[in-house]
C-alpha cells in the first residue's frame, strides 16, 4: 500500500512500480466489473472519449490508460479521485485500498421505516452504504445482535406475533465508535394472515377423446402454499406420461382415452406452518364421443336455481348451503346449464326467485330447482324455511315445495327435477295446512330427489351436506337422470356417518315419472326451432349476471397522485366480490385503499379482508364480501377510501356502480302466492311449535 498524503501531489507516471502493477493488473483482469472500461467511463466528464477507443487493441489496455493520463499531467491525486467515480458504479473499492485511504461510512440508502406483514410472509430488509474500507453489516432486534445478519440485505420468514419489533443494522468500517453508523429502526408488525383465498379456481373442460386437460388452482399473497388435487374423493398422484403436477397449482391430464378420468376435479390448497386449508370449487372433465355414450335426446336449454338458506334470523346457523350450492352451480354449469345461484331469502324472495326463473323455463327446456337449508314435511307436503321465519314457526311463513314445482311445471319444461336437501320431520299435526290436490304430472317429465325420507333428518358435515357430498362426484359423470339419483342412494347408503351403525339415519327418497328414462343431465343442448325463446333466456340471463366492469381511480393529494384499481367478481348470483388494489402508490413508503362504505340495503355482514398482494407490503389487495344483492333499492354507489404513510393523508371518492347482478330483479317486491289454490286457514299463534333442529358432534340437522 502506498500512503496518498506522501506521493499524491506527483505525476502520475510516478507512481511505485508494485502499486502501477497492482493497478494494471486489477482493471486489465477485472471482467466482472469492466475493468479499464468502466474506469474510462469515470473519466468520460472531463474527458474526450475518442481518445480512448485505440486502448482496446494495446496488449494492456491499463498501461496505455495511464501513460495517456501521464501525458496529460494527471498526478497520481487526481487518479484516485476518478478512482472513487469508478468504485462507486461498480461497488469495487479494492483499487481505493491501494493508496492506503479511510473514507468514513455514509448510509445511502435507509430501510423503510415500517412494514406491515402476514404471518408466513418473507420480509426483507435493505440498507446501503459506501465507504473506504468497503462497509460492513451488522442487523440487531431491539438490541439483541442477529447472528448470521451481516450483508445489506437481511432476509427472513415471519412465522408468528414473535417476529413484530424494532429492527436496525449497525454499519461500519472502523472500530471507532465516533465513526459507527445505526439505520433508523424498522417497525415489523406481523399480523394473523386471513383465511386462504383462492384467486383462480379450475374450470370446467370437455376434451376429444386422446385429448388434453389442464386444470389451475391459484391463491392470493405470497404464502408459502401445498397443492393436493382429487378426481372425485381420491387423491391423485403422478403417474408417467398421464397425470402431471398433482402437488402443484397446475394439474395436467395427458391423451385421456378412458372414462376413469371422467369426474370433478378439486384442489385443497393448505398454508405452512398453520396447516390452514381451503378447498378449491370442483370442475368437471367431459370427454366427447367415449365410445358407448352417443345419446338421441337434446334440450331446447337448461336451466337451473340453486337457493342456500344458512343465515337464519331465528333457527340455528347452518354451514355447508353456501359450498353446496358453490359445488353443484359449477358442475351444472359445466354441463351446459344457465345457473341460478341464490343465498339467504326471505320468503318474499324466494318467491320471487321463483316467478323470475319460471321466465327461463319453457318447452323444451330441462329445469332443475335445488333447495338446501331448513325445512320439514307436514301433511305430505315439504315445506323450505326462509331466512325471516319467526322463532316458533308452521307453515305460513315458509314456502311449499310443491307449490314451486306446480309454478315451474306450468312452463311446460322437457324434465322437471326437484332436488331438497332438508329435513322431513314432521311439524305439529295440529297445525298442519289443508292442503291442495296433489300437483298431477300427465307428461311423465318429472323427478324428485328429497335428500331424506319421511320423518328423518338431513345431515351437514363441516363443510358439505351429506347429500351434496355424494352428488357431487355422481353427477358429473355421464348417465341417465334417474341413473345419477340410484347411484347417490347407493353412495349414502354405504356412509357409515349416517347409516350402518350410526345412531343418524338418512335415507334418500327418489320420486320419478319419467317416461324417457335414458334422458340425461349432459344432453346436448339444441335449439333449433326455438332459436327466438333461447335468444331471449339468454337475453334474460345475461342481465341479471351483469357485474361491473374494471375501473381505475385515481386520487390527487396535494403534491402527488395515488392509481386504485376496482375489480369485480361474481360469487353467486347476488352476492359480488370487490377488490381494491394500488396500483401506483405514488412516492408514498405505504398505501392502502379499501371499499370505506356500501349502502344500507346490503352493508349487514359486509367486510373488508385483505390479502397481501407485495413482499415489502408496501401496499396491499383488500377486498370486501358485498350479500344481499337482491336487497337494493335504487343503483349502488359505494365509498373508496386511499390511507398513505410518508406523507400521512387520506381521500375518499365516491362511484356508482348501478344495479349489478340480480339487483335489477327487484326481488324484495312482492309477487303473487306461488299456490293461488290453497286457501288460508287461521291457526292459533299458541299452537304453533319450534323448529325441528338439533345440534350433534359430527353432523348438523337441517
Amino acid at each position: 500500500m502506498a500512503d496518498l498524503e506522501e506521493i499524491g501531489d506527483r505525476s502520475l507516471g510516478d507512481l511505485p512500480g508494485n502499486l502501477f502493477m497492482s493497478i494494471r493488473d486489477h482493471l486489465d483482469t477485472n471482467e466482472q466489473n469492466s475493468g479499464w472500461r468502466l474506469f474510462v467511463a469515470a473519466l468520460s466528464d472531463d474527458y474526450d472519449q475518442e481518445n480512448f477507443d485505440a486502448l482496446e487493441r494495446e496488449s494492456s489496455p491499463t498501461t496505455a490508460l495511464l501513460n495517456l493520463l501521464k501525458a496529460r499531467g494527471m498526478t497520481i491525486r487526481m487518479f484516485v479521485h476518478y478512482a472513487m467515480k469508478y468504485a462507486d458504479a461498480s461497488q469495487d473499492y479494492s483499487l481505493l485500498n491501494l493508496f492506503n485511504i479511510f473514507i468514513p461510512v455514509e448510509i445511502t440508502q435507509q430501510p423503510l421505516e415500517e412494514m406491515h406483514v402476514l404471518e408466513g410472509e418473507r420480509v426483507t430488509l435493505t440498507v446501503k452504504a459506501r465507504g473506504i474500507p468497503p462497509p460492513r453489516f451488522q442487523w440487531y432486534k431491539g438490541i439483541d445482535k442477529l447472528e448470521g445478519a451481516t450483508s445489506g440485505i437481511f432476509c427472513f420468514l415471519a412465522e408468528s406475533d414473535s417476529d413484530s419489533g424494532d429492527y436496525c443494522c449497525l454499519v461500519y468500517n472502523n472500530n471507532d465508535p465516533a465513526l459507527l453508523r445505526l439505520t433508523r429502526p424498522v417497525t415489523i408488525r406481523v399480523l394473523p394472515a386471513p383465511e386462504l383465498e383462492i384467486k383462480e379456481h379450475p374450470r370446467s373442460c370437455a376434451i376429444t377423446v386422446g385429448g388434453n386437460a389442464l386444470f389451475k388452482c391459484e391463491v392470493w399473497g405470497d404464502y408459502d402454499v401445498q397443492y393436493q388435487w382429487f378426481l372425485d374423493n381420491n387423491m391423485l398422484h403422478d403417474e408417467p406420461n398421464v397425470v402431471q403436477g398433482s402437488n402443484t397449482s397446475e394439474l395436467r391430464l395427458y391423451n385421456v382415452t378412458h372414462a376413469q378420468w371422467v369426474g370433478c376435479y378439486s384442489c385443497r390448497v393448505s398454508r405452512e406452518p398453520s396447516q390452514d386449508a381451503v378447498m378449491s370449487k370442483g370442475a368437471v372433465l367431459q370427454i366427447i364421443n367415449l365410445p358407448g355414450q352417443e345419446t338421441k335426446y337434446t334440450a331446447t336449454d337448461k336451466v337451473a336455481l340453486l337457493i342456500g338458506n344458512y343465515d337464519y334470523r331465528s333457527a340455528n346457523p347452518l354451514a355447508a348451503p353456501k359450498y353446496d350450492v358453490q359445488t353443484l352451480s359449477n358442475i351444472f354449469q359445466s354441463l351446459g346449464f344457465k345457473v341460478v345461484s341464490l343465498l339467504n331469502l326471505t320468503k318474499a324472495e324466494m318467491i320471487a326467485s321463483v316467478h323470475e326463473f319460471g321466465k327461463l323455463v319453457g318447452v323444451g327446456v330441462y329445469c332443475v330447482f335445488y333447495f338446501c337449508g331448513h325445512g320439514f314435511e307436514v301433511a305430505s307436503q315439504c315445506y323450505l324455511v326462509p331466512t325471516d321465519a319467526p322463532v316458533l314457526y308452521n307453515y305460513k311463513p315458509c314456502v311449499s315445495a310443491d307449490s314451486i314445482f306446480k309454478s315451474l311445471l306450468q312452463q311446460e319444461p322437457q324434465i322437471c327435477c326437484m332436488i331438497l336437501d332438508i329435513c322431513r320431520k314432521s311439524q305439529n299435526e295440529q297445525t298442519k295446512p289443508v292442503t291442495s290436490e296433489r300437483v298431477v304430472v300427465e307428461k311423465g317429465n318429472a323427478i324428485w330427489c328429497y335428500g331424506t325420507s319421511y320423518g328423518l333428518a338431513a345431515y351437514e358435515r363441516k363443510q358439505y351436506g351429506i347429500l351434496v357430498s355424494h352428488l357431487k362426484n355422481i353427477l358429473s359423470q355421464r348417465c341417465d337422470i334417474e341413473t345419477v339419483f340410484k347411484n347417490l342412494r347407493e353412495a349414502i347408503s354405504k356412509d357409515p356417518l349416517v347409516n350402518h351403525e350410526s345412531r343418524y339415519k338418512q335415507i334418500p327418497e327418489i320420486r320419478t315419472n319419467l317416461l324417457e328414462v335414458h334422458r340425461s343431465f349432459a344432453d346436448p343442448i339444441v335449439y333449433r326451432g326455438h332459436t327466438e325463446a333461447f335468444n331471449v333466456r339468454q337475453l334474460l340471463w345475461d342481465n341479471a349476471h351483469r357485474k361491473p366492469d374494471p375501473i381505475e381511480l385515481v386520487f390527487p393529494f396535494s403534491d402527488f397522485t395515488v392509481t386504485v384499481k376496482l375489480d369485480f367478481q361474481q360469487e353467486f348470483s347476488n352476492v359480488l366480490k370487490i377488490y381494491t388494489l394500488v396500483l401506483d402508490p405514488g412516492p408514498t413508503q405505504s398505501c392502502t385503499a379499501f371499499v370505506s362504505a356500501i349502502p344500507v340495503d346490503v352493508a349487514e355482514k359486509a367486510k373488508i379482508l385483505t390479502i397481501s398482494e407485495s413482499k415489502n407490503s408496501r401496499f396491499s389487495k383488500n377486498y370486501v364480501v358485498i350479500n344481499n344483492i337482491q336487497r337494493l333499492k335504487s343503483p349502488m354507489k359505494i365509498s373508496v377510501t386511499v390511507m398513505c404513510k410518508g406523507p400521512t393523508e387520506e381521500k375518499t371518492l365516491t362511484i356508482a356502480l348501478g344495479l349489478p347482478l340480480v339487483a335489477q330483479l327487484q326481488l324484495w317486491k312482492e309477487r303473487p302466492d306461488l299456490d293461488s289454490k290453497r286457501r288460508a286457514e287461521e291457526v292459533d299463534e299458541s299452537q304453533e311449535v319450534q323448529n325441528f333442529t338439533a345440534d350433534f358432534q359430527d353432523l348438523n340437522c337441517r
